[in-house]
């Protein structure tokens, strides 16, 4: 055993003796629906089991202490394993335990998914009676023309990831309501899911902020998809978290698996690596994305680097375009032209 695997066993052995302590707290377990996906005949539910947080579900601004404490109860979560789970849809219902960090993923067969509807309704339950919780699933239309994959830092809301102060500072100081959008995101998004095309998050950050990101598009007019995050914790395999580009390939890959007939578009920004990310995904993918589309938010060395990329990209058969505004109609004719 190497040394690195020794201090990640001692480390994941450490937490998890931290969590059993937290656990002897008194509490009320919940259920944290994540959107889940889908496609005929099929539909995959996600969620997490926690020990109940006061967290505020703010639509509007408030003071910064409020919002420092939401971020560390955000953070300080307490997770159930071991929890009982039941899912119910229809004439499906599957019963499933949550891992060692409170998650759960849940495939329910069933043959009466209502494909007129882009997302349906899944209830789930905890063994000890209380009442259900809803989790939503898309499942695509046939209708479909393609579906969108999409970055969330500094590609539909303003972080300042390329700066760890700066993220740090947003992600603790601010709320759903007070995080910043970027100008027309909210129409671009809207005008590419056409009520129909469907939108899936790919992003490094951690489950702790789910909550966060789905009410931060609620409150800004951003069409909702199916959002893939990751830990952010210690286990036998990973010290705080997978690497970013691993985490976002393997994210991007899966998506596409799932759904192997549908062709993609690709969203991100130039700062942390999403045109290397997304090359690598089409040169594996031949004939799969359609367009990536990269916003700058890079100084100028970096501009050449990305403009190789996109060369890279055009070689493999496909076309990135890199613009400092993401436009409804900009992004509108280019779509057209590689349909």
């Amino acid at each position: 055993m190497s040394w690195q695997e020794i201090v990640r066993s001692l480390a994941h052995r450490t937490e998890r003796g931290f969590d059993r302590r937290r656990r002897v707290r008194a509490g009320v377990p919940v259920i944290v629906p994540y959107r889940g996906f889908g496609r005929a005949g099929e539909l995959m539910v996600r969620g997490r089991v926690l020990m109940e947080r006061r967290i505020t579900r703010a639509r509007e601004a408030e003071p910064v202490w409020r919002n420092i404490l939401n971020a560390y109860r955000r953070f300080q979560s307490d997770e159930v394993a071991g929890a009982k789970v039941r899912a119910m849809y229809r004439d499906a219902v599957v019963e499933t335990v949550t891992d060692e960090e409170g998650h759960f993923q849940v495939r329910l067969e069933s043959t009466l998914i209502d494909h007129t509807s882009l997302w349906q309704e899944v209830g789930l339950m905890l063994s000890g009676g209380q009442a259900p919780v809803a989790a939503h699933v898309l499942v695509p239309p046939p209708d479909a023309q393609f579906g969108i994959i999409s970055d969330i830092d500094d590609t539909i809301v303003k972080t300042g990831a390329t700066s760890l102060r700066e993220m740090i500072r947003t992600v603790m100081l601010s709320n759903a309501a007070m995080r910043t959008p970027f100008e027309h995101i909210a129409d671009l998004y809207r005008a590419l899911h056409a009520e129909r095309n469907p939108l899936f998050y790919v992003s490094s950050g951690p489950w702790n902020l789910y909550e966060l990101i789905h009410d931060y598009m609620d409150i800004h007019g951003i069409p909702h998809g199916p959002i893939f995050l990751q830990d952010w914790g210690l286990d036998e395999a990973t010290l705080i978290t997978r690497p970013h580009e691993e985490h976002k390939l393997a994210g991007i890959q899966a998506i596409f698996d799932y759904y192997p007939t549908l062709p993609f578009i690709l969203v991100g920004d130039s700062g942390q690596h999403d045109p290397e990310i997304y090359l690598k995904a089409i040169q594996g993918n031949p004939g799969r994305v359609k367009l990536a589309i990269i916003r700058d938010v890079s100084a100028d060395i970096r501009d050449r680097v990305v403009s190789a990329i996109a060369d890279e990209v055009r070689a493999a058969g496909s076309e990135m375009i890199f613009v400092e505004e993401l436009r409804a109609d900009l992004v509108a004719s280019l779509v057209s032209s590689r349909a």
